[in-house]
């Protein structure tokens, strides 16, 4: 199957974190498909506060992606990576007829535990993040967001390091960022939960993850990918959070199997 795609990065990250995905991708046939690269920040910058009252109950975040598939009439492949993940599959719940294909990389059904407690990796609710952890962060960006991001990317790009290219461009790449979206994608992060109905979601989806992922636990992306009913699951030896940028080649090979 060949289809447009639209690869959407997550928190901290512009889209540029998408390009080398892309361009993996690009070394396909995809019968002149266009491959678009987004973010989580960009689709929240695409709409206004006074969209929402069109599509209520649905995030900012998610009005935009809506927008965007609805440009494609329905025949497009979405390709979201942790929090961009987390916004594909708030969407697809509203608009299932909107896209053919899901690819959910390093991401979960629900990022934050609810709670103080980190609840126990084989629980039914699935493993999160401390929302003080979040909140921690948030105080953190008002403040120091240099020191917040670099602590982040860290745990991103973990157990292989950040790559020096990206450790020279970092205050370039953080200055293209919007404050008060970042404090938005933190309280995003805390309160979404899409479990709700992932039973009712038959849009094919590939689920992706790193064994070595500091931020979302392989075992999230695990129990999402049982929860789902037509789901692929995909567990890498080695590899962490950014498999976009570190394992470009590796993810897009995964990813024309499923769309093939």
């Amino acid at each position: 199957m060949t289809l447009p795609l639209i690869l959407i990065a997550g928190w901290g990250y512009t889209a540029k974190a998408m390009l080398r995905l892309k361009e993996a991708l690009d070394g396909h046939p995809m019968d002149g498909h266009p491959v678009k690269v987004t973010s989580t920040g960009e689709l929240w910058q695409t709409q206004s506060s006074g969209a929402l009252s069109c599509s209520p109950g649905l995030s900012r975040y998610a009005v935009g992606l809506h927008h965007l598939l609805a440009t494609f009439g329905g025949r497009v492949g979405v390709i979201g990576w942790s929090m961009g993940g987390i916004v594909a599959l708030e969407t697809v719940r509203e608009y299932p007829g909107l896209l053919q294909r899901l690819v959910i990389i390093s991401g979960t059904a629900r990022f934050s535990a609810g709670n103080d407690v980190l609840p126990a990796l084989n629980s039914v609710e699935g493993p999160g993040v401390s929302v003080s952890v979040l909140r921690a962060m948030a105080r953190g960006l008002r403040r120091t967001p240099d020191n917040v991001l670099a602590a982040y990317y860290a745990k991103v790009h973990a157990p292989q390091g950040v790559p020096m290219a990206e450790v020279a461009t970092r205050s370039q790449d953080i200055a293209l960022l919007d404050r008060d979206e970042l404090l938005q994608g933190l309280d995003y992060l805390q309160r979404m939960d899409v479990r709700d109905g992932l039973e009712k979601q038959t849009v094919p989806t590939l689920v992706v993850h790193g064994r070595e992922d500091r931020i979302v636990p392989w075992q999230a992306g695990e129990w999402l990918s049982h929860a789902l009913p037509v789901s692929h699951w995909r567990c890498h030896e080695g590899l962490g959070h950014a498999l976009p940028i570190q394992a470009a080649a590796l993810l897009a090979a995964d990813i024309r199997t499923f769309l093939a």
